[in-house]
């Protein structure tokens, strides 16, 4: 008989400011955490429930997100999103500086050209190679932050500074990104149309399997959805919905002990059959070797 698999602890981590302070934003280096936790923590799985930027000051960051290994050199950016499942690789010998805050802080943020702060944050890669100014700017905007967090003044209007500064540093990210991608031929507005579908898919993506559903909520063609999905992320929508969909799965199979046969039903499949059949063809295995890959008790 088939020896048990069983599922990788994930630590939830919420946001705890310092009481006396109780601001949505913090700001400390790497060498700091370490002090503060031990090693074996730090290479623990975690999940957060707020937003994460690493930015890497010196050596080789290793990191995992979601099951894709991430490495980081000096002057590069790693994001790491709420609900993300997240660790360090080994290894002590890089720092970095760590940038923390609740998704509230970005909700009453400006406008700019229709987009709020909250998708500017999303559209940011997992990882970003910085030029030399674009660090300079984050290494300089985290040193004001830090220092605004010491600040003896009212919290609102602390926390309002806070914000503004988050927002430009966000926007510049932003920019700096998107220059960085090649022209697709895309309409004007497809950005903000994506952001939508994955809004949609992030919603709906246990109920929703077909480019179809997720088309019409859009009010468009399926043909527009995918030119729209395959010049912004170089893929199709069927793609894009099928990667997402695995990653669902990979998450409830790695990181709990529910059955095959209930994880399918989770994700929207009638039969287990059809998500072995759908996963194999996404992962090359079925859930059952995925699952066993992981297995801690080895």
């Amino acid at each position: 008989m088939p020896r048990a698999t069983r599922p990788i602890d994930i630590e939830q981590v919420p946001y705890r400011p310092s009481a006396e302070r109780a601001l949505d934003l913090e700001v400390f280096s790497m060498s700091d955490l370490r002090r503060r936790v031990p090693r074996a923590h730090l290479e623990r799985h975690h999940r957060y429930d707020f937003h994460l930027l690493v930015h890497v000051r010196r050596g080789m960051c290793r990191a995992v997100v979601d099951f894709s290994h991430i490495e980081c050199g000096a002057g590069s950016l790693l994001t790491i999103r709420p609900g993300q499942v997240h660790r360090f690789g080994p290894g002590s010998r890089w720092d970095a500086n760590l940038l923390l805050f609740r998704p509230e802080l970005l909700q009453a943020s400006q406008d700019v050209e229709r987009l709020q702060m909250p998708e500017l944050v999303d559209a940011l890669p997992g990882h970003l190679r910085l030029d030399r100014s674009t660090g300079r700017f984050l290494a300089d905007t985290l040193a004001r932050l830090e220092e605004a967090c010491a600040l003896e003044a009212r919290q609102p209007l602390l926390n309002w500074l806070l914000q503004s500064e988050l927002a430009t540093l966000v926007t510049r990210l932003h920019i700096f990104h998107a220059a960085q991608q090649p022209s697709a031929g895309t309409s004007s507005d497809a950005p903000e149309r994506f952001r939508l579908f994955k809004r949609l898919l992030d919603a709906k993506v246990h109920q929703w399997h077909h480019v179809s559903r997720y088309a019409q909520a859009m009010g468009c063609s399926e043909k527009t959805l995918t030119r729209i999905c395959s010049g912004v992320a170089g893929v199709g929508a069927k793609a894009f919905i099928a990667t997402r969909l695995a990653l669902e799965a990979k998450r409830l199979l790695v990181h709990t002990e529910m059955p095959i046969s209930a994880i399918a039903h989770r994700l929207g499949f009638d039969e287990a059959t059809n998500f072995t059949k759908f996963f194999r063809g996404i992962e090359g295995c079925t859930p059952g070797d995925f699952r066993r890959q992981f297995d801690v008790s080895a």
